[in-house]
């Protein structure tokens, strides 16, 4: 029988997987699932976790948005344990690309049937942090939303509470200088609005940036957006959610396996929602050397079999 070990994070949502769990769990033992849940108690602490726990388990499931998935997925990157999913965040943009929705049940099914796909893994590295993601790295203004999601617009959740820091700090941001390296061509004064790049397509909420991109790829796409003006910058915006925005003026977008940057000034680095620097002036986002075994649902791993046999 496969074993599970569901990692909980009670403050995603508002605060409302902690008062889900119990009624989420009442139907995993409906189901007998062998398996044990444990809560985290701090930022990084889903890491800690998997790292300790996973060699006892066949399936370590991460319970709570894209922030707690990304931190599950560091803990597990490197071995054999199976990656699996509850996603009952508030914007679950990394489950969304692989066919999971709000309904625990129907997530409780796709894990039941455990059939796998290697995902691509991405490392972002700055002059002294590196973590994994499994989804999109990005910095520029997309960089400077997530950081003030942590403090602002409390009172707002998912894509609305992205749109709506993302008009603010449109307005607020500068194009910054930049010199960027993708795989090995390099295009030097860019007047940075936005780069990001991963094995995903959506971030934020559902804005839809890397719109023809799957996690079963074995490179990144990559998108970004120079020299672009602020009014420009507002129509691109409202192109993003449905993934309108590819041939814009202004914005390019391509594969690669590593994309790098040099800024005139620091920005902030983020991936899957968790912030790896508040400011810095050099980083790169490149494939990682192996892939993570990750649960998904029947029309994902058909898509991956035909994207693999073409």
């Amino acid at each position: 029988m496969t074993t599970y070990l569901f990692i909980i994070n009670p403050t995603a949502r508002n605060g409302g997987i902690g008062k889900m769990w119990p009624k989420v769990e009442e139907e995993i033992l409906k189901r007998g699932l062998d398996h044990k849940s444990v809560y985290t108690q701090h930022q990084g602490h889903a890491i800690e976790l998997t790292k300790e726990m996973e060699k006892d388990f066949d399936c370590v499931v991460a319970v709570g948005g894209d922030g707690t998935i990304n931190e599950v997925a560091n803990g597990l990157y490197g071995t054999e344990t199976k990656f699996g999913l509850i996603p009952l965040g508030n914007g679950n943009d990394f489950a969304v690309r692989l066919d999971f929705d709000d309904d625990y049940k129907r997530s409780l099914d796709i894990l039941e049937a455990g059939k796998t796909i290697d995902i691509t893994v991405g490392i972002a590295k700055t002059d002294d942090k590196q973590r994994y993601f499994v989804n999109i790295a990005d910095t520029g203004v997309g960089a400077t939303v997530s950081v003030a999601s942590f403090t602002e617009a409390k009172w707002l959740r998912g894509f609305i509470k992205y749109y709506y820091l993302a008009l603010k700090k449109l307005l607020q941001y500068k194009l910054v200088k930049s010199t960027i390296t993708i795989d090995d061509v390099v295009h030097k004064d860019v007047g940075l609005v936005i780069i990001a790049a991963g094995s995903g397509s959506r971030f934020g909420g559902g804005f839809n940036i890397l719109p023809d991109n799957y996690h079963f790829m074995d490179d990144f796409a990559v998108l970004y957006g120079r020299d672009i003006g602020k009014m420009k910058q507002i129509k691109l915006l409202n192109l993003l959610k449905p993934g309108k925005h590819l041939g814009f003026d202004g914005v390019h977008y391509l594969r690669a396996k590593k994309v790098s940057l040099e800024m005139a000034k620091p920005l902030p680095i983020e991936l899957e929602g968790e912030i790896l620097s508040f400011g810095a002036t050099n980083v790169s986002f490149e494939v990682a050397p192996q892939k993570l075994q990750t649960i998904a649902s029947d029309k994902i791993i058909e898509m991956a079999k035909q994207w693999r046999s073409k």
